[in-house]
């Protein structure tokens, strides 16, 4: 499914969405105005905020004219996902989250990537980082095509915020569909379906922070992938959805308190 003309470079829209301020707020913003290659447009949605955010996001964004900072009254990570990709001018739809950091090189390497294979979902390998900015772990995502499809049944195949995200594909998709903590993987199983090429970069894009609050391998978590397996069995009963299915029922049935950096991991698939 391919939309770019051989030999275009791709441009990029970075989308990124905040409902309230943090420490990592300022270095997440910093990390993606100081890309080596700077051709992009930086998009971010203030969602179901206070004002002293929007004037943070304004103080950080300063007079680059890169960068445009939309309110919406709606603090639900779908809709203001697709809020901004619908606004969005570029030919791929960059992830970002408020409290990561982009590597310098990342929009450039993403950009080398994209126009080579031209994919419908584009990911990165990340490293883990704690509250301070320390390294506390690496994730090697699969990386072919054919080894992603294979895997997600079993584990989360993407780094949602180390993603990018061909625009028409998310389109034609319907885009985000929602979910609490589950919009990322709905999206890929919905791709399956759609015959969506997928590839990780095999490259550390991303830092990825391990922090308290983050609501990952939850068993609410488990129990939307739940969902959304079953819908696709349902829809078409096949080993594989069931395979999903199964997976992720078994995960949210025997879940236990996790520490942070174990709970990220198990989300990235490292122990899965």
């Amino acid at each position: 499914m391919t939309f770019l003309k051989d030999g275009v470079t791709p441009s990029l829209s970075v989308l990124l969405c905040v409902n309230r301020t943090s420490q990592y707020l300022e270095d997440a913003v910093r990390s993606v105005l100081s890309q080596d290659d700077p051709d992009f447009e930086f998009l971010i949605a203030a969602n179901a905020c206070s004002d002293a955010l929007i004037k943070e996001l304004e103080a950080l964004a300063g007079d680059d004219a890169r960068v445009q900072i939309f309110r919406t009254a709606i603090g639900q990570l779908s809709f203001n996902l697709n809020y901004l990709a619908d606004r969005a001018a570029g030919d791929y739809l960059v992830r970002m989250d408020a409290d990561d950091v982009s590597e310098p090189s990342r929009i450039r390497v993403l950009r080398t990537a994209l126009k080579e294979w031209q994919p419908d979902v584009l990911g990165s390998w990340v490293r883990f980082i704690d509250e301070s900015g320390e390294h506390v772990g690496d994730y090697k995502l699969p990386t072919e095509p054919l080894d992603i499809v294979r895997m997600l049944p079993k584990r989360t195949v993407f780094c949602h915020p180390a993603v990018a995200i061909r625009k028409e594909f998310l389109f034609s998709m319907g885009g985000y569909l929602g979910g609490f903590v589950s919009e990322d993987t709905d999206l890929w199983i919905r791709s399956v379906r759609k015959g969506a090429l997928f590839r990780n970069i095999p490259e550390y894009l991303l830092r990825y922070r391990i922090h308290k609050g983050q609501s990952t391998a939850t068993r609410r978590g488990y129990a939307e992938v739940a969902g959304h397996w079953l819908r696709e069995f349902l829809s078409d009963p096949a080993w594989y959805s069931a395979k999903g299915l199964v997976v992720s029922l078994a995960k949210c049935v025997f879940s236990i308190p996790l520490s942070n950096l174990r709970r990220a991991r198990i989300t990235l698939g490292n122990r899965q």
